[in-house]
Parts: structure tokens; sequence; C-alpha cells
């Protein structure tokens, strides 16, 4: 894993929110290698050998039924 990147995910209150974004990512973004996801604080973090194009990772969590609210620094 050399790429890692945090990103802001709307909507999310607990671990079973959590679970569908991660499996929503595992299925549709392959090379991600680490998914690490916060409900409380909306924080996704993500590892892969490649960077993720951005509207992959929205595509991805939009399809779970959250928002995708960007990239964090």
């Amino acid at each position: 894993m050399s790429v890692v990147a945090t990103y802001a995910v709307e909507g999310m209150t607990c671990g079973g929110c959590a679970k569908r974004v991660r499996n929503a990512v595992d299925v549709a973004i392959p090379g991600v290698e680490v998914i690490e996801i916060d409900p409380k604080s909306g924080r996704m973090r993500l590892g892969s050998d490649a960077p993720l194009p951005e509207e992959t990772v929205r595509g991805a969590v939009e399809s779970s039924g959250y928002r995708f609210a960007g990239v964090l620094a």
C-alpha cells in the first residue's frame, strides 16, 4: 500500500452504516487494500497501490446510500 486517502461520508450513524459503505467500496473499487471507516466522525480512510479516482470513490459510497462529501486533507 503506497497511497492513503481520507474521505468524508455523510449520513452514517452506526456500525451497520459503516459496513454497508465498506462492502460497497470493497466490491466497486479493485485494488483497495485498507478500508477504515468511523461512522461517528464520517471519515473513511482507503489505502491502495495507486491513487483512486474521486468519481470512483463517490460512486461506491453513493451506491451504498450515503453522501460522499469529498476528500479530506
